[in-house]
């Protein structure tokens, strides 16, 4: 049998420092399963371009990945500094804060956001650039001014995030640059949306009506990076199809003291949902400037893999750093390493889903796991439509092969986000024998099976999405 990879997903932002054909090739063969496109940056075409070589180069690997566009949302910026150039406020110097159409300087930091003057108090505090710098508001004027002193000081360039925490902002979740992305997005060849600075449930179902509309097979994504959110997740997790621990704006909204706990919180709460988790922001930080990671991003990584998330993130390390290539291959080195420790859970999830018991896939899923387990951990073969047996056997978290078959070959694009799911397109026979035979035939073809080898195969007896209802234990090369 083929040597075993990883279980964990690994996502690689596009940008200037991966957008070209040869390094997307390099990139999924390093262990990229998913490409993210940041929609804050980059227009339209650029994007388009983006899919096209990802297409390509997963075309002539034989390897098929998905594709997640990731939406800017209602995220305040500052405005273009003076020549375009680093600006530097200093701690105890005072600042203004405007909505006016000018450029920042080192005394004026405007902002793109005309009602912050109305819905802040004084005594606010305001972060900017991730964090960087620290201020609070000391007085308002007349003309819809703020006026800060810097707390913390710091460096911050154009279209820098600008965070008010705890402070409920009546931008709307959806923005109008969002929607005119959004008739790209709907257009183009992709499998996942994330949706930005998701506050409650309506703002996951305002999304969902206008995606089911036009692409229901397309899937959402909530990013979780608002306290209002983890407040709420119970309300957001049944109306998505998972979330992102986004913890880099999670960290300012909130504290950097909070976040690991708040990670912690948010996998397990996705978990016993059966919803997908990703876990992303600054996993491998300083690769962005150097060849290896620092000892605490490792930990940060292995420790995400051992608390249970489906896939890790890469942001500025494969869209800008001077080392793409190397930091995915970091992070699948990282992520196998951790998963061969033994730290992992090792036994089947108990995975009772709300309003959902007596629902034979799930039960058929999960007799598999139990009997897979007991056979010594022997591989499971998924023939799954929709894609939703794969994802429940992955949320079963059974740690040995699951490889699922459909002919569907966006289905099969969006279970590379599933844990330990191996997933591969292939034409649905009429003939269930003849079925299993084309699947068993592939997976010798690709070595992942061995005549002789025992397996258990999870199927249907119609070609309808949820008709699973057949576990079968054989060996490879039996009739």
């Amino acid at each position: 049998m083929q040597e075993r990879g990883k279980q964990v997903k690994i996502i690689a932002t596009i940008g200037p420092a991966s957008r070209s054909p040869r390094m997307i090739r390099t990139l999924i063969e390093s262990g990229v399963n998913v490409f993210r496109l940041n929609f804050s940056h980059g227009d339209h075409e650029t994007h388009a371009g983006s899919i096209a070589m990802i297409r390509k180069a997963s075309r002539a690997l034989g390897r098929e990945v998905a594709v997640l566009a990731d939406l800017q949302g209602p995220k305040i910026r500052t405005r273009s500094t003076e020549n375009s150039g680093v600006l530097t406020l200093a701690t105890g110097s005072t600042v203004r804060i405007t909505a006016r159409n000018i450029p920042c300087s080192s005394s004026v930091l405007s902002i793109d956001y005309k009602k912050i003057a109305s819905e802040t108090e004084i005594g606010q505090k305001v972060m900017v650039n991730d964090g960087a710098i620290s201020l609070a508001v000391t007085a308002k004027e007349k003309n819809g001014d703020l006026i800060a002193r810097v707390v913390s000081g710091g460096e911050y360039s154009s279209h820098k995030g600008v965070n008010f925490p705890d402070v409920d902002l009546s931008i709307p979740s959806l923005t109008a640059k969002d929607r005119r992305d959004l008739e790209f997005i709907l257009c183009a060849d992709v499998e996942f949306i994330a949706l930005s600075f998701v506050r409650k449930a309506a703002d996951v179902r305002a999304l969902r009506r206008i995606v089911d509309r036009k692409r229901p097979d397309i899937r959402i994504i909530a990013k979780i990076e608002k306290p209002e959110a983890t407040r709420r997740i119970d309300e957001i997790l049944p109306l998505t199809d998972g979330i992102m621990v986004a913890r880099g704006d999670l960290g300012v909204e909130t504290t950097p003291f909070e976040v690991a706990i708040l990670q912690k919180k948010l996998i397990e709460k996705a978990a016993c949902a059966g919803k997908l988790v990703i876990v992303a922001t600054q996993m491998l930080e300083s690769m962005i400037k150097n060849p290896l990671p620092t000892r605490a991003e490792s930990t940060d990584v292995a420790n995400a893999v051992i608390d249970g998330t489906d896939a890790v993130m890469l942001s500025g390390e494969t869209a800008v750093g001077l080392y793409p290539a190397l930091a995915v291959q970091t992070m699948t080195k990282i992520a196998l390493v951790t998963e061969e420790s033994g730290y992992q859970r090792r036994d089947v999830v108990d995975l009772s889903l709300d309003g959902e018991e007596g629902y034979p896939p799930h039960a058929v899923c999960e007799a598999a796991a139990w009997a897979g387990r007991d056979l010594g951990g022997i591989p499971i073969v998924v023939f799954t439509l929709s894609g939703a047996t794969a994802f429940y056997m992955a949320k079963l978290r059974y740690g040995f092969p699951v490889y699922a078959f459909s002919p569907d070959i966006r289905v099969v694009r969006t279970l590379s986000l599933a844990w330990n799911i191996s997933a591969f397109n292939l034409p649905f026979a009429r003939d269930t024998g003849r079925l299993h035979h084309d699947a068993e035939k592939l997976l010798v073809k690709k070595a992942l099976l061995c005549p002789g080898d025992t397996y258990a195969i999870i199927s249907g007896s119609s070609a309808i999405p949820g008709a699973t209802n057949t576990l079968r234990i054989k060996r490879c090369g039996e009739a």
